[in-house]
């Protein structure tokens, strides 16, 4: 198939929706599928391409963003994408998220073509924010744009059973379940022993929960190292309250690092995740399991089925009590308290991408009939 992918934010952005499409676009493009992707830029003002692993990738100019989440392609891009997608031939084109300007002008270019749109939505909500103005702006768009993008589509997709039931509360549509995954680790095997180590892996951002990691961290026994992989607008603002707290010696501020050194320090670990954000379903879960973590987590979705699936994940109420006792006693946990190779290899890219195809091809038979 010729699959054309479109969506505001692709690498070197980074992001849980970044690695999401180009993880599925390269593995497509492995398999032998032409992948084209158009995506923006705010380097430069014309438009560049690039052949990246395989994909074919068009950044366009970015004109200008709204609360650094929202970016408008300038006047230029919008007619000259128009014209790319209507012309491309695509068998499938691939949006991404609601509340993206391309995706909004995705949608109207494939049906104008007439060409088969295939929408994955990533979030199990609207957009969390401190801020009230980003708050009402994001409901407005997602009532608005983001509903009659839904609705255009010819399926939907979402990360989790959450999202799907958010589209259908948002849109009407009924979705189907496409979860996210990770690639293959990089570090091999499982830890002989289980570490006294905490870690906290994302953005350094309101809603994160990195306070509550924070407390955690102060009050565990002082044997418990703990270390903090991200980078974030309130990266600063950790660093106080960490040294407040005293865990000058025993927690480690790295920001944002490479993946293979999030697998290295994940490894026999416990993954703190105390997000209050509006979650799809977070690759960090998996990542963690890979490597033979355990994970303590705030409700957020795709938790229950893994769990059901024997994973070593203990879910627990949004306070930081709940999440200390459930940190004390994953540091108590024996040492075969971990997943194995077996168990994650349904939940790679290289699995993943297969299903992707199946559920498209289906999408594209029942268009021609």
């Amino acid at each position: 198939m010729r699959i054309v992918f479109v969506v505001n934010n692709y690498p070197p952005r980074v992001g849980g929706l970044e690695n999401h499409v180009s993880s599925l676009a390269r593995h497509l493009a492995a398999a032998g599928h032409e992948v084209v992707v158009h995506t923006m830029s705010d380097a430069g003002t014309r438009r560049t391409t690039a052949t990246e692993q395989g994909v074919e990738v068009h950044r366009w100019p970015e004109a200008f963003q709204i609360g650094g989440l929202l970016g408008f392609p300038t006047l230029g891009a919008a007619r000259g994408l128009w014209r790319a997608i209507t012309r491309s031939g695509a068998d499938l084109v691939s949006t991404h998220t609601r509340f993206f300007p391309l995706t909004w002008l995705a949608v109207a270019a494939a049906r104008a073509a007439r060409l088969p749109v295939v929408h994955t939505e990533h979030g199990s909500g609207h957009v969390a924010s401190p801020s009230p103005v980003i708050k009402v702006g994001s409901r407005v768009v997602d009532e608005t744009f983001g509903r009659l993008s839904l609705r255009g589509a010819d399926a939907v997709l979402g990360v989790s059973e959450e999202v799907v039931a958010f589209v259908r509360a948002l849109s009407g549509v009924g979705g189907h379940v496409f979860y996210n995954a990770i690639e293959a680790p990089e570090v091999a095997g499982t830890p002989p022993h289980l570490r006294r180590h905490l870690v906290f892996v994302g953005r350094i951002v309101p809603g994160k929960g990195w306070e509550d990691f924070l407390k955690v961290v102060a009050s565990v026994d002082d044997d418990v190292t703990a270390e903090v992989l991200g980078d974030g607008q309130d990266l600063s603002e950790l660093r106080r309250h960490a040294a407040a707290l005293g865990l000058g010696g025993r927690l480690a501020i790295r920001g944002r690092v490479p993946m293979a050194e999030v697998f290295t320090a994940l490894a026999g670990a416990i993954l703190v995740n105390p997000t209050r954000l509006s979650e799809g379903f977070q690759t960090t879960l998996l990542e963690a399991l890979a490597v033979g973590a355990r994970v303590v987590t705030y409700p957020v979705p795709g938790t229950s089925l893994l769990a059901a699936q024997g994973a070593p994940i203990t879910v627990v109420d949004r306070s930081t009590n709940a999440l200390l006792a459930g940190v004390r006693s994953r540091l108590a946990d024996a040492p075969e308290a971990v997943w194995g190779a077996e168990e994650i290899a349904a939940w790679t890219w290289s699995a993943r991408s297969r299903e992707y195809v199946e559920l498209v091809s289906g999408v594209r038979s029942r268009r021609a009939r």
